[in-house]
């Protein structure tokens, strides 16, 4: 029985592709125009090609790891970020400054107020011993007679006359006056009387 014509078909492409096949194999190991195979070309061109440089050594993770730590710690900080700091670390100085400036307003303080201190306590020795003077003419003038007294009265000062005959008992400051001038002893004894009632 003859076979079918797909058959035959078939069979004829396998042999045409057999053929083919055949023909670049056979170029393939052809030899080349310098006489030496294509092969054996292509072996002493790779080994009269220098060697490729060794590829830089790869960093290894716990190399690599302090980098990108660095990269994580430190994120680019934004404007208003920036702005922040900057006026945070402005009001921390003012705040500082102004800490230094309180301490030194509180030394200045106390400083003037032992001034002030020393000064009452002169003040009030200076008075204690005027008060003592004080006391001293109007024990002096007491023991003194009435019309001695009023002539060195009418010498002195009208407020420190004044001051002597306050210090004084009445009766013997009365007596006194009556040996002083009439114009002298009725100024005096005007201020006598403001001294015990002020007026209004």
């Amino acid at each position: 029985m003859r076979p079918c014509r797909p058959l035959k078909a078939l069979m004829v492409l396998a042999l045409v592709k057999l053929a083919l096949l055949a023909v670049v194999g056979l170029q393939i190991m052809a030899p080349a125009k310098g006489g030496a195979p294509v092969v054996a070309v292509a072996q002493a061109q790779a080994q009269a090609q220098p060697p490729a440089a060794d590829p830089a050594p790869a960093q290894s993770p716990a190399q690599a790891a302090p980098d990108s730590a660095q990269e994580a710690a430190a994120p680019a900080e934004s404007p208003d970020r920036q702005a922040l700091t900057r006026r945070q670390e402005e009001l921390d100085r003012r705040e500082r400054e102004l800490k230094a400036l309180e301490q030194k307003i509180a030394q200045d303080m106390a400083a003037l107020e032992e001034r002030r201190a020393q000064l009452q306590q002169m003040l009030d020795e200076a008075q204690a011993v005027k008060d003592k003077k004080d006391r001293h003419l109007v024990d002096v003038f007491s023991n003194m007679k009435a019309k001695q007294a009023a002539s060195v009265l009418e010498t002195m000062d009208e407020a420190q006359a004044v001051k002597i005959l306050s210090g004084m008992r009445g009766r013997q400051a009365g007596e006194i006056l009556t040996f002083v001038n009439a114009e002298k002893a009725a100024r005096l004894a005007e201020q006598l009387t403001r001294l015990q009632i002020p007026f209004q």
